[in-house]
């Protein structure tokens, strides 16, 4: 059997496993064939929609970080690390403040806050090495998440606060964006190659490289109106899916997708589950992973659009 029917394989049974013990275990502990009234409103209006949107947001979280790898050129971009995520938790705070009774206020002005985080990226891009662009989506993302911390400390969003709305919404845009994905996947296997290339073939560099970003804009952002920001995630997803299933985006993003989805729901329930009755957020186990990730990555690197 090849590596990646393997690979696919075990993240189904990591799958199923992991909603099952997400659904049975956290401040109480039921059977699903066996449940009480309580049971029953904890499952459907507690874990239920946070298994949802655990799932979602880490499908679209991965498939972005892949889709900013390829657009970029670049290993580790990432939209949490970049600013991008940043940039978005506070345009969904103002979003808030401005249409507080609009809960999808928050999602278009998240994009907003995306898409200006993004133009920095863009604006400099052309003038530095793709590490040195890496130092400035971090400026972004302290530069955001300062003013952000100045007028917000108390009203932070999580997997923790979300709501059947807040699951819907990133449900309903994630799929909107995913099938965007399945649309044009293969144009990151296009960007491995130069622009001067690309023109000969008749294709506009320019224009692939901002359909991606678009689209990996989108679901980042959308996922962090709802959530908020969860860095690194992007970047360890898409890397392990190119060790176990090749370098083509059309075997990538799949697997980003899958693999993505089960690592955000076992972080997160992970982090329901060691310190009861508190919780050890998403963000925070996903940073202690990354990191070290992160650094391994930036020590054995190797540069160029072929690695990406």
């Amino acid at each position: 059997m090849k590596r990646s029917a393997i690979s696919y394989l075990v993240l189904a049974v990591l799958l199923v496993v992991t909603v099952w013990i997400a659904l049975t275990n956290g401040a109480s502990h039921f059977s699903l064939l066996k449940m009480t009234a309580t049971d029953a409103n904890t499952l459907f209006n507690i874990r239920l929609p946070r298994i949802i949107t655990a799932l979602m947001a880490g499908a679209m979280l991965s498939v972005s970080g892949a889709f900013f790898q390829a657009a970029l050129r670049n290993p580790i971009a990432d939209p949490g690390i970049m600013g991008v995520s940043a940039g978005a938790a506070l345009f969904a705070f103002v979003g808030a403040l401005l249409l507080p009774s609009f809960f999808f206020g928050k999602v278009v002005f998240a994009f907003v806050g995306g898409a200006l985080a993004l133009g920095v990226l863009i604006f400099f891009q052309p003038q530095m090495d793709p590490y040195r662009l890496i130092l400035i989506g971090v400026a972004l993302n302290a530069t955001f998440t300062g003013i952000a911390s100045v007028f917000s400390s108390t009203s932070q969003v999580s997997l923790g606060t979300v709501t059947w709305l807040g699951c819907l919404t990133v449900t309903v845009l994630g799929i909107l964006g995913l099938i965007g994905v399945v649309l044009v996947t293969n144009w990151g296997n296009y960007l491995k190659v130069s622009d001067e290339q690309l023109r000969s073939l008749g294709l506009s560099a320019g224009k692939l490289r901002l359909a991606l970003l678009g689209l990996a804009v989108f679901l980042a952002t959308t996922s962090t109106a709802v959530i908020g920001v969860i860095a690194f995630i992007g970047i360890i997803v898409p890397h392990v899916g190119r060790v176990l299933v090749g370098r083509d985006y059309r075997a990538v993003v799949p697997f980003a997708a899958l693999a993505g989805a089960w690592l955000m729901l076992a972080v997160d329930t992970i982090g329901r589950l060691v310190i009861q009755p508190s919780e050890i957020p998403a963000a925070t186990l996903l940073a202690i992973i990354g990191g070290p990730v992160l650094i391994f990555i930036l020590a054995h690197k190797k540069g160029g659009a072929r690695h990406v």
